[in-house]
Parts: structure tokens; sequence; C-alpha cells
């Protein structure tokens, strides 16, 4: 098997890595290509936030990095959390000192190169009578938050009494509510991140491709891996030779690491390598409603009165709320979670007990999902209760590591401390970085400009123009930063696409055809749910939606009027579990005298 290395990879040559970002905008038929006909230093299989953060790591450092997703970016975990950059309060709890100390310098970070994305949120943390924490742990659990981020967090806490808390949110449980604290963290769209990441990768140099899924990883000719790759829309396999393997699949890794060495058998082939590595799957499910049914101003933590863990209660855009989220263990297919009518009950009931005049029902949900955290396993002896956040790299014979862990926030150094490993791996074979690793420095793409309420009043300005909204300007430019100039130029030349995919949300056609140009979407279903997410912001307009999305997106994919109506069914059906749990839910309940 080939080590070396083509003269030029497309996109990756050095001259180009050191030249000013320019976001490469391929074709996915391209980059299958490039997968074929070049050999890779590093493959990374998995395109959440975990494998995107790796990927653009080891572009930026100078390797010849691939990266392949067997789904859409972001299907799993990463599209499908609370939205939250935070430093990790509740795990003070358990003197997990470190990952809060790691996840506060991300948080800040985070807030540097993804303005745009990641914003600032101001939390209340009440505390009851009848609550595990009083007062003066809280106090004390602030002031070591504080430091853990070096004093250097949005703001510093707040302790505040009684009626300060009921005067910053009137709707709190007045009954045994002794005051609470008020400190800062920041929110994210999840899925947003995750598919900016993946330009930023490409922006690098590297090649990249979702509906490919890896069957066999044949190792039995190191130094370089053959592994075979399964176009999803096509059905066509194709080979990819890289010297280092990167598996970051979250609650998948256990399936990745039983395909090395699968397939028909190979003279002198090694057996699959002993994995070392355990997941311990938590299901977490979130819900929607409409923040009018709340009445909340800002965000708040709480403890969930049936079982003392910690839960959310968060804004979402303008008008929604974010609910979550759970921690039930899940045995099942990672491709089969969805949220159960007992969990959507269990946030119900919580949240009506900490604001008591919301009185939700199964009738105010409008979305729920429900997503696996890809926890690290105890070891045997360990209590279970033991279960940690923090991640873990593990590498196993000839050059495949698996990452393993970890959470959102601490994606990059997470990635970071994983390309390390790579990086010492492939030295002995000739193959160095060309620079050192930057990726805490460099800005995402959309992110470079100076303030985020100048770059939003030329985009309000240029949208006025086309006949759009302040709604739709702003959404633009938090989803896009300044690649928000592209989608408006797409309603310059058709103002059409100007018109929203829902008369009632901010989202605009213009969306679906830059997200099929230039984020590799691929499905309506890929639309809605990952990259404009108004899959989950409507409760019986999916349909309508993907009907609307489908028609611009149709002249783009060339696809027939039977594909277009398959495409309507299929985004339909990517919610209906979650939507049955709802409805599950309400049909236990007693109707109404």
């Amino acid at each position: 098997m080939s080590t070396s290395k083509p003269a030029e990879s497309s996109g990756s040559s050095s001259s180009s890595r050191d030249a000013a970002p320019v976001t490469v905008v391929r074709g996915r038929d391209e980059h299958l290509r490039a997968l074929r006909e070049t050999a890779f230093d590093v493959l990374v299989i998995g395109g959440g936030i975990s494998g995107a953060a790796v990927a653009r790591d080891a572009a930026r450092r100078g390797f010849r990095t691939a990266l392949v997703e067997a789904l859409d970016f972001a299907w799993g975990t990463s599209s499908r959390s609370s939205r939250l950059v935070h430093g990790g309060l509740r795990y003070l709890e358990h003197f997990e000192l470190d990952l809060v100390f790691e996840a506060s310098q991300e948080r800040r970070t985070l807030l540097r190169i993804a303005t745009h994305l990641v914003r600032p949120l101001e939390f209340l943390f009440p505390i009851f009578r009848d609550g595990r924490i009083g007062k003066r742990k809280l106090d004390a659990g602030m002031w070591l938050y504080d430091a853990l981020s070096l004093f250097r967090n949005i703001e510093r806490h707040q302790m505040l009494d009684t009626r300060a808390m009921l005067a910053r949110e009137p709707r709190l449980r007045a009954e045994g509510l002794l005051g609470g604290a008020r400190y800062f963290d920041a929110q994210v769209d999840d899925a947003k991140l995750v598919v900016t990441t993946i330009l930023a990768a490409v922006e690098a140099g590297a090649d990249v491709a979702n509906r490919a899924e890896v069957t066999n990883i044949d190792a039995s000719d190191w130094p370089g891996h053959r592994v075979t790759v399964r176009d999803v829309e096509s059905g066509r396999e194709l080979e990819v030779d890289a010297l280092a393997i990167v598996n970051a699949t979250g609650a998948w890794a256990e399936h990745v690491l039983g395909r090395i060495g699968t397939g028909p058998p190979t003279t002198g082939q090694a057996p699959a390598p002993a994995s070392g590595v355990r997941i311990k799957p938590s299901r977490g499910t979130h819900i929607h409603v409409a923040r009018e049914r709340i009445g909340h101003a800002g965000a708040l933590i709480f403890e969930a009165p049936q079982d003392g863990r910690v839960m959310f209660v968060l804004p979402w855009r303008e008008d929604l709320t974010i609910i979550g989220t759970t921690d039930e263990h899940f045995d099942g297919e990672p491709r089969d979670v969805a949220a159960t009518p007992e969990e959507i009950a269990y946030l119900l009931e919580a949240t009506n007990r900490l604001l008591p005049a919301s009185k939700l029902g199964p009738e105010d949900v409008i979305s729920a999902w429900a997503g696996l955290r890809p926890l690290v396993a105890p070891s045997a002896a360990a209590d279970e209760g033991a279960v940690s956040r923090d991640f873990e790299v593990h590498e196993h014979p000839h050059g495949i590591f698996t990452l393993s862990g970890g959470k959102l926030t601490s994606h990059r150094h997470m990635a970071e401390e994983t390309v390390d490993r790579v990086q010492a791996f492939l030295a002995p074979a000739g193959v160095a970085a060309v620079r050192k690793v930057d990726t805490d420095k460099v800005p995402l793409p959309g992110a470079r400009f100076r303030d985020l309420g100048t770059l939003r009043d030329g985009i309000r300005v240029r949208a006025g123009t086309h006949g759009l909204g302040t709604d739709t300007a702003d959404r633009l430019t938090r989803a896009y930063g300044t690649r928000a100039e592209r989608v408006l130029d797409l309603v310059r030349r058709d103002r059409r696409l100007g018109e929203k995919i829902l008369p009632e949300r901010p989202h605009v056609l213009a969306e679906a055809v830059y997200s099929v140009r230039n984020e590799m979407a691929m499905h309506v279903e890929d639309v809605l749910f990952r990259r404009t997410r108004i899959g989950l912001e409507t409760r019986n307009e999916t349909s309508r939606a993907a009907r609307r999305v489908a028609a611009v997106m149709a002249a783009e994919m060339g696809w027939t009027s039977e594909q277009e109506a398959e495409e309507v069914k299929r985004a339909t059906v990517f919610r209906a579990a979650d939507d049955t749990a709802i409805r599950d839910l309400a049909s236990r309940l007693p109707a109404d005298p």
C-alpha cells in the first residue's frame, strides 16, 4: 500500500493553507473522487462535533485529511443536545474540577472564534427549602465556578434574595423559595456549529462526505489502511487509503470498531484489535414549548423535584423554550433513539413544579427530540453513578484511534489532544505537521468581523432592500455571520427565495438553496432538522415546510416529481417517533370533565 502523497491534493496544498482563508465549496462528487484518489494521512470516521473538530484540527496542521459520515453531519447527538456551551456547573458536585476548568476555557474560546453562533446567556439558579442545595453551598460552588474560569467568565456570579429572584422571574414558585444565584454561560445552535466546523475543515483542505458509510477497515497491509466506504446515495463502494484513522462516532464507536478486518477473509489479515472502548449511552430528551406558555425572562437551571437531577428551562429564538434534559440508560440501536412518553411527562411535571402558573400539558409540546450521550462506561469495580462527562482517546494497533465521551463545549480541546496522539504516531513514518495547532485562534467561517452589532445592522439594511424583516435578518446573522451576505445574494437574484418557509418562522427559502450549494445538504430532512432547525419549531407544519423546501431543492438536485414527494414523506417520518411519544402521553391523561 502506498504511503506517498500526491503532489497536490484537492484544495490542500501547503501554499493554500498559508494563504488567506477562503471557504472552499465543492460538490460532494468531487469530494468522493478525492477520497478515491488521494493517499490521506488521517481519515476521520464520524461527522458529529467531535469528528468535525478533529478534521479541522488535522487539516489546519497540514495533514492530508478526510472525513466520512454514514448519515448526515450532526445527525446524531450533535443536533440533539441542550444547545449549551457551559462550564459544567453541575460537575462540581462530583469534584470534576479539571473538567470544569477545561470547559470554562473552551467556552471563552468559542465565544471568540464563533461569535455569531455562540452567545452569552444569563442563568438564574433558584434554591428552595426542600432542595438538596442550600444557599451557602450554592454560593461556595459559584465562587469555585468563577475561580475555575480564572474570573474571566462573562460576568461574575451574584447571589440574590427571594425578592430579587421573583423580581427577575415573577412566575417562579414562591413557596419555599430561599433566593438563588445569577451567573452566565452560553448558548449555541449545536447542528450549525457542526456544519460550520465541517466547512472550516474543508477551508483548511480536508475532503469530506456525508451519507458515506465505512463498511470495512483492512489493516492487514500496514503501513496504511484500506477502508471500504459505501456511498449510501448510490450504493457504490470506494476504497480510501489512510495512514491513521480516528473513530469519532460517539454512540456508534463500538459498532465501527467491529468492522476492523471484517468482510471476506484476507491472507495475513490482522485480527480485529481488542477495542478497550466501553460506551454507556445515556438518552437525553428535550422538548420545545411556546415561550408565552411559561413566561420566563431568561434561562433557569434547577433541581427536578422527582429525583433532584439538574434541569434547564432555556429561551430559544424569540418565542420558544427548550426544556431538558433526562438521563436514561439506553441499550438499543443508536439510530432508533427517540423520546418516550415517560420522559416528556417528567419534563412537564418538573417545569410545572418550578413555574406553577404554566400548567403545561402534552398539548403544549411543540416537538421533542432525544439524543445519546456517548459516556465512557466506568470500570466494573467503579460506582455506576461515577460515569463521567470527560473524554478518552484509545489507541488501537496499526494507528486506529477512538475518541469517546466528552461534551459539546470541549470539542475543540478534545480534538487537539486526539490529533496530538495521531501526530506522534505519524512522526516515525516521516509524516510531520506543517504548522502548530491554531484552532483556538482562527475564527470559524462567518466569524471574521469586529462587532456583531455592526454586522447585524448591516445585514438588516441589506435584507430590508429585499423586503425581508428584521426577524429574518437577525436569524441570518446568527446562523451564518458574514456568510449571510451570500444567502441574501440568492434573494437578490431570485426574489422568490426571499419568501419564508413558513409564515410564522423567520427562515427563508434561500437557506435551503444555500444549504445545498454550500453546506452539503442532500435531503429535505437535512435542511429542516439540521441546517435550519425549523422542523422542530412547529407542531403540525412539518409536512407543509417540507413541501416548500422540496420545491426549491428539486431544481438544485434534479429530482423528479416522484422523488420530490418521497423527500416530503421522508422528512415527515424523521420526527414521527418523537411525535408518537407526545400523542401517547396525551392519550393516557383523562379527558377534562
